[in-house]
């Protein structure tokens, strides 16, 4: 490959939102650029972006050397477009890295000839390397040798992460305004999950809890929103993670926000006291629970203590300061339909702000990839790879829990039917699981999984579904609006709706609240009477008064 500190390199991510950003392209640019003399550019796109349009942009960038960031969302997009772009572009040097090529990089790069080189795992220093050395002896790359592809072996990891440089300054904070912000503490994981590509590499490395701080405390200088850590579990060492807690409490800004993966039940009193003391919605906690099938833990090799688990949990919950994302994984070995039922009650049941139902991936290098033949799996061919059956959940089955979590996004993780769905569980079904069991075969039935909807439809179809149950339904109705009246200030009022509204009433209420003139006051709020108290269950015959000025706000005026 040619080389020279003017050869003109693009690092490309392409993402699978806009709001997210690719920390891997940008850590290559900063690691580089500091130990050499070379210059980097860095360009991201989505997946939602035409082809023909990155195809042009990499084009009028007249790249000589061209690295793409492969994933498991972006891979068969990135391949398409390194095919189409050697055409235009045939002496263009084309570089692969990223989880989605690193286990498989051989047949990979003999079925798609335009690779000229793949990065094994870590990039920056094989990266730097890559542009300045002679490829003989070069360690964690492959490459192409009189028409052979060939590796020199591993390239060993960086030990001292403080000499990786922070990858974010005032322009970068800038460009990525209102995108998630993704940081790392630290590499690698300690834990041995069968289904994780985070389990191969076993060591965990850490950023000095003083360069850390340093980082973070630039993320609340700048007021950056949200903070999201990528640490496969963040709370392994607890003299590190609560020195940095403490730090960022100590300097704490009501501006951002920082989400955390954690293992919870590693969690002891000192810690949960301590948690109680963080201000509301600074901190997001996501934890995996994947199962609560014992003899799917053990498959997995999940030594999880479910007793301390759902005891922290619950005292995290209670004491409602910090989100809480709880993460259920469909497909595991042992987990038959059943099983994946009583899993999905008992974290539901915790009644976290956020419930994410996943299906199992068989991704190359994982331990279960090996397992294919023992536990029966059928999986998609391509990305994402994920099962289609196995030994325990057919086809089918599976695919019921699929619609089924379509419903759970739209009825529980939207936060707009809070009331209304929970009064249908508690008096028509004697588990979660059979209510959203139910309302997904009615959707299939009346063929709403095959449209789009807009949001208010939703409501109408909860309504129609709950018409054939034994449940008072004019105490429903009354629930069912007051989510309605919780989304905003209503457009349209479905035909379930009976307005109960008095106007005259309305404008004296309004004369309490601060607005400029009447119309902005109207414009701006929603006033109905209910009679039944949906907020306290105690009183009948109450008013409320939804005020949309600066988020919900809600009133209870008698």
């Amino acid at each position: 490959m040619k080389r020279g500190k003017n050869l003109k390199t693009l690092l490309v991510g392409i993402n699978s939102k806009y709001i997210h950003s690719n920390l891997a392209i940008r850590y290559i640019k900063k690691y580089v650029e500091k130990n050499s003399e070379y210059k980097i550019k860095i360009r991201e796109w989505t997946i939602n972006n035409h082809i023909e349009k990155i195809i042009k942009d990499i084009y009028n960038e007249k790249p000589e050397i061209l690295a793409f960031s492969v994933y498991i969302w972006n891979s068969e997009y990135v391949f398409k477009i390194i095919k189409e772009i050697k055409k235009i572009l045939p002496e263009i040097k084309l570089i692969l890295g990223g989880p989605e090529v690193s286990y498989n990089s051989i047949e990979l790069m003999k079925k798609i000839k335009e690779i000229d080189y793949i990065i094994k795992g870590e990039g920056e220093r094989t990266f730097l390397n890559l542009l300045s050395k002679n490829m003989n002896g070069l360690k964690g790359l492959y490459y192409r040798e009189e028409n052979e592809v060939k590796y020199n072996g591993d390239n060993s990891f960086i030990i001292n992460l403080d000499e990786v440089p922070f990858v974010y300054d005032d322009e970068e904070i800038e460009n990525l305004k209102n995108r998630i912000i993704y940081y790392e503490s630290s590499r690698g994981c300690p834990f041995n999950c069968s289904y994780c590509m985070s389990s191969i590499e076993k060591r965990v490395r850490f950023f000095s809890n003083e360069r850390t701080k340093k980082d973070l405390k630039f993320f609340l200088d700048k007021k950056v929103k949200l903070i999201k850590f990528v640490d496969r579990t963040y709370n392994i060492d607890k003299k590190r993670y609560l020195d940095i807690w403490k730090f960022l409490l100590e300097n704490y800004s009501k501006e951002s926000k920082f989400h955390f993966e954690i293992s919870v039940d590693l969690f002891d009193d000192e810690i949960l006291d301590f948690l109680k003391k963080v201000p509301e919605d600074y901190f997001q906690f996501e934890i995996g629970i994947q199962t609560s099938n014992e003899k799917t833990l053990k498959a997995i090799n999940r030594s999880t203590n479910m007793e301390k688990l759902e005891k922290n949990i619950k005292r995290l919950i209670e004491n409602g300061n910090i989100h809480i994302h709880l993460d259920l994984i469909a497909g595991l070995p042992y987990e038959d339909y059943e099983s994946i039922g009583k899993s999905f009650n008992y974290i539901y049941n915790f009644k976290s702000e956020m419930f994410q139902l996943g299906f199992l991936k068989i991704l190359e290098g994982t331990q279960i990839s090996t397992e294919i033949e023992e536990f029966e799996y059928k999986y998609l061919s391509s990305p994402p790879y994920e099962v289609l059956e196995n030994k325990f959940m057919s086809y089918k089955e599976l695919q019921k829990i699929k619609d089924i979590e379509h419903l759970l996004d739209i009825y529980y993780n939207s936060g707009d039917f809070k009331k209304s769905v929970d009064y249908i569980i508690i008096n028509c079904y004697d588990n979660s699981f059979a209510f959203y069991e139910e309302i997904s075969e009615y959707w299939v039935k009346k063929g709403y999984f095959e449209v789009k909807h807009k949001k208010n439809q939703y409501f109408n179809y909860l309504y129609e579904f709950i018409g054939s149950k034994n449940i008072n339904l004019e105490k429903f109705e009354e629930i069912l609006k007051f989510d309605y009246l919780c989304l905003g200030k209503p457009g349209v009022f479905p035909e379930w709706y009976k307005r109960n509204q008095d106007k005259e009433r309305y404008d004296e209420v309004l004369k309490n609240e601060v607005f400029k003139n009447q119309r902005e006051a109207h414009k701006k709020s929603e006033f109905e009477k209910f009679s039944y108290d949906v907020i306290n269950e105690k009183i009948k015959n109450v008013e409320i008064l939804f005020l949309y000025d600066k988020g919900l706000k809600i009133k209870v005026i008698k």
